[in-house]
């Protein structure tokens, strides 16, 4: 078993409440004799809550642990990456969070580097984090992130509406205001919440450029904003009017870094900051005075970075070269920070012994916390609560939830339910949410990121549209811990919900069923009144079982109820007070709902009802209920709890029916995969079909359209030609018409004789007339030729439009 060694720091000669850490690193595989050790370059470092431990970490990603309870110490925790930000959780001192320059965040136990968790949602590296109430803030260079800490869920993120700005700082103050310093020397300020107010502050107009950084007092009452100049400016965070402007233009030039200290005594006011010049030296200043404090050690200049313990005891500066200078501020600005002197602190704290890593012991906090919980799980155990109850009817409701955290063994498995929410909201979400309008608007909220959860646990329930109705409840119950509303809702699910999933997405027929056996056995009455009426278990049974009676029962009554059906731990004595409930209103019932839609929304309305005679009937029910009937002939006895490690199991998985959960666990993937490739060959198919379908019919329109003009137009040639026929005819008939029989002879005669010498001019005539045929001729034949070329043309159109649509298809 490897023992961890724990080393002392150096003191600095000149003041004897100033240590120097300075550590180094052999290289690796080095057998030279002139390899020599590489000092580290520490990058950053916090306390915990009560400053008694520091964990800073080098430019390698090692991560050590100073204890500070009595001389320091330090010893090492192992690598943890190379780290944007470092902080403790100040809810859980054992817990640190962890800035990467992946973009994640990392949140990793201090005993047990390897088990850590990862939150993502920054796009760049987070460089910054503060902390408000039950929420804490992260920023990057792009964008604002809160997150709720107990559950590490994504509360808000803001929307900065702000192109090609940087965010060179954000936080939170002690009053819930969130503050985003840009590069452009402007300071944006919401409260939060209330996001949709915000108020802007272009310090340029107020004489400051360059501004690095600005800090709340403890109080959040001010904003101390400085930069590069020597100008400090100090503003209300109730109106954001200017409080106080201070230069010093001989003391020093310009600040990079700016710390608020707190003091005792002063009220959160915090009238004392130090301040890292742009020269690179440490300066404190009273802003009451105006004036800047000379310190009693003489602190070398070089300092890159310097952090403040939340209390006020110690204070760490980073020098240039990468060492840790840690200081008392009581002994270094000659005040009093706590109300006894360092050697009565150090008598008071009794001396710790360096241990091994065997230890769970890191410091007394941790230790007495440990034991806390300890004896909190011995009182708490069911055989002393069940007399309580008993006695009083129900627990008390300043202590219910941490009862019921306890019966149910919630183990606030953090890293799957963080694994579970950091995924994309389910897309069936939204459907489930949409079918209730009262519902709808928590789509950003923690409901929508439990039912997204949920889903993502087990696909399956995405048909089921009672699903948000069920997990209300339990969040309301534990709405300011997250992880253990998740979890209590899967314990439920895995308890008091069996067997309701085996007819998906139908009714849970076969629970209905044990419930009229029931009904049928404690109240003939009731059950020959429903069959009269055509009401079934599913109008009066399953509403209520949906929304685990929340629409029929007080809230008041409702934890009444489930102190007792958590507390006995059998999953049937639900459907007993279910059944219960209908016995008690039986005379309401039968005498003054007539109507089916009566009665069915009469299991939709709250109810008033004596929760100790509901309890009472239900006891007396599940005792004296056949066992032929019994439900827990019917479903399994022993409770299951929620894995205390590892991902949440699918356990409810097994409930479905067959044809679902193999779809969805990947058995007949392949067959889904060639299904789907199918379906796409024979759409595409019938795509193709239909389109040359629709050429062709096209094609067939135009042909016909072209023929029909074609005939036209040879029916116009005809005509014209038949036309001039008729005429010639016509002439020739009216002039044999006009010429009598001796004038024919004449004619002929005439004819005869000028035959012989005019030959020629009749000839000339016959020539005229063939000359007009033949044009009449060659005309229709141009016109044929012109409409076989269109014709040419028509086709070939067609047959690039078929080409073209082929290959776009395909």
């Amino acid at each position: 078993m490897e023992v961890v060694k724990w080393s002392e720091l150096d003191k600095k000669p000149s003041c004897p409440n100033h240590y120097v850490f300075r550590t180094r690193s052999v290289y690796d595989g080095s057998s030279s004799c002139c390899s020599k050790p590489l000092t580290v370059n520490f990058t950053h470092c916090a306390f915990d809550p009560h400053d008694e431990a520091l964990v800073a970490i080098d430019n390698n990603g090692m991560a050590y642990y100073i204890d500070l309870t009595d001389a320091p110490a330090y010893k090492k925790l192992g690598c943890i990456g190379l780290c944007t930000f470092l902080t403790f959780n100040p809810y859980d001192r054992g817990e640190l969070l962890i800035g990467l320059s992946s973009t994640n965040i990392k949140v990793m136990r201090i005993n047990s580097i390897n088990d850590f968790c990862s939150l993502s949602g920054h796009t760049a590296p987070p460089t910054d984090i503060s902390f408000y109430k039950e929420y804490c803030l992260t920023v990057s260079n792009k964008e604002v992130i809160v997150w709720h800490v107990k559950s590490y869920c994504r509360a808000h993120m803001l929307r900065l509406n702000v192109k090609n700005l940087v965010i060179k700082k954000a936080k939170f103050s002690s009053l819930g205001v969130v503050a985003v310093l840009y590069q452009s020397n402007v300071i944006q300020t919401w409260m939060f919440q209330q996001f949709q107010q915000d108020n802007k502050m272009d310090l340029e107009k107020l004489g400051l450029k360059n501004v690095k950084d600005f800090d709340f007092t403890k109080d959040g009452r001010a904003m101390i904003v400085c930069g590069l100049q020597n100008t400090i400016l100090v503003f209300f965070t109730s109106n954001w009017q200017l409080m106080k402007r201070m230069d010093f233009r001989e003391s020093f030039s310009g600040s990079r870094q700016l710390v608020v200290i707190p003091v005792p005594l002063d009220g959160g006011a915090n009238s004392i900051i130090a301040v890292i010049t742009s020269d690179r030296m440490l300066r404190f200043i009273n802003l009451a005075m105006a004036s800047v404090l000379q310190n009693c050690c003489d602190l070398q200049s070089g300092f890159k970075r310097m952090v403040v313990s939340p209390r006020g005891y110690f204070m760490v500066q980073i020098s240039k070269h990468g060492f840790l200078e840690i200081s008392m501020l009581d002994k270094v600005l000659n005040i009093k920070i706590s109300s006894c002197s360092s050697s009565d602190k150090s008598k008071e704290r009794a001396p710790v012994i360096k241990k091994s890593a065997t230890s769970s012991v890191f410091h007394k906090a941790e230790y007495h916390l440990k034991c806390v919980r300890t004896a909190l799980k011995e009182e708490l155990k069911l055989p002393r609560l069940l007399p309580i109850l008993k006695e009083f009817g129900e627990y008390p409701g300043k202590y219910r939830k941490l009862i019921w955290m306890t019966i149910m063994e919630l183990p606030s498995n953090k890293k799957a339910y963080i694994d579970l929410s950091n995924k994309t909201p389910h897309e069936a979400m939204f459907q489930l949410l949409k079918n209730d309008p009262l519902l709808e608007r928590c789509k950003s909220s923690l409901l929508g990121t439990t039912v997204s959860c949920l889903l993502h646990w087990c696909p399956v329930l995405k048909e089921c549209i009672y699903i948000p109705k069920l997990v209300v409840p339990f969040l309301n119950v534990f709405q300011k811990n997250p992880v253990m509303g998740f979890e209590a809702i899967l314990y439920i699910l895995l308890n008091y919900c069996q067997r309701w999933f085996e007819y998906h997405p139908l009714p849970p027929l076969n629970i209905l069923g044990i419930v009229e056996n029931i009904l049928l056995e404690a109240d003939p009455q009731l059950f020959d009144y429903f069959c009269e009426k055509n009401i079934s278990s599913t109008d009066y049974a399953w509403p209520m079982m949906q929304t685990l009676m929340t629409e029929v029962l007080s809230t008041n009554d409702w934890l009444i109820m489930w102190d007792h059906i958590l507390s006995i731990q059998k999953p049937w004595f639900f459907l007993m007070c279910i059944i219960a409930y209908s016995i008690l209103h039986r005379i309401i019932i039968m005498t003054k709902l007539q109507k089916a839609n009566d009665i069915r929304q009469f299991y939709k309305t709250e109810g008033h009802v004596s929760m100790k005679t509901l309890l009472k009937l239900a006891y007396k029910f599940d005792c004296g209920t056949p066992p032929r009937i019994h439900p827990r002939r019917y479903l399994r006895y022993e409770i299951m709890t929620v894995p205390k490690d590892g991902p949440y199991l699918p356990f409810l998985q097994d409930e479905f029916p067959s044809y679902l959960t193999d779809e969805l666990r990947g058995l007949n993937l392949k067959n889904l995969k060639d299904k789907e490739r199918r379906l796409k060959g024979f759409y595409l198919h019938a795509m193709e079909l239909l389109e040359e379908k629709r050429l062709c019919e096209e094609s067939e329109l135009f042909m016909r359209h072209v023929h029909k003009m074609r005939l036209k137009e040879l029916r116009k040639c005809y005509e014209n030609r038949v036309h001039d026929d008729e005429r010639l005819l016509e002439y020739v008939r009216h002039k044999t018409d006009a010429v009598s029989p001796a004038g024919y002879l004449r004619e002929d005669m005439h004819n005869s004789v000028m035959s012989l010498n005019g030959r020629k001019s009749g000839c000339t005539a016959d020539y005229k007339k063939k000359k007009r045929r033949k044009s009449k001729s060659e005309s229709c034949k141009q016109l044929q030729e012109q409409v076989e070329r269109l014709e040419y043309e028509v086709q070939r159109l067609l047959t690039k439009l078929q080409s073209s649509s082929r290959s776009r298809y395909i």
